[in-house]
């Protein structure tokens, strides 16, 4: 958590604004590719920016691949492993071939919330997915 910190204290710095708050909501607790009643690890993105400040969110993964469920036609968009979204529910997933790699080491996932306007990053956080023996799940 110190590290989080420092990586905090550095990007108030670098960017020259408060941080706002973040942090990522998931649900289903666990996934794996076998459960075929979910797109994946449901992953929402829940910050508090400075008043008035329309806000986008960069994720990135080091294994697997985001994904979404088109509203409007419920077509599922694979988004690649790097993604800019304007908030809201996205998922997490794999391919089964990609499944006994990624069991082997955390997944690591990394969401910064940034100024929609000018691309400032206002603040971040990251989370590692690890394999239980049936599900990937938030290591805590």
């Amino acid at each position: 958590m110190r590290g989080l910190a420092l990586a905090s204290a550095a990007l108030a710095a670098a960017c020259g604004t408060v941080p706002a708050e973040m942090r990522v909501m998931v649900e289903p607790p666990a996934y794996a590719v076998t459960m075929s009643s979910t797109l994946g690890l449901g992953l929402t993105p829940v910050s508090e920016p400075p008043p008035g400040m329309k806000v986008r969110y960069r994720w990135t993964a080091d294994g697997g691949y985001f994904r979404i469920q088109s509203e409007a036609t419920n077509e599922i968009v694979d988004l690649g492993r790097e993604t800019v979204t304007g908030g809201g529910k996205l998922f997490w997933s794999y391919k089964p071939d990609e499944q006994k790699a990624l069991e082997d080491r955390p997944v690591a996932i990394t969401v910064v919330t940034e100024n929609a306007k000018n691309g400032e990053a206002l603040a971040w956080t990251d989370m590692a997915l690890v394999w239980d023996g049936q599900f990937f799940r938030p290591k805590h």
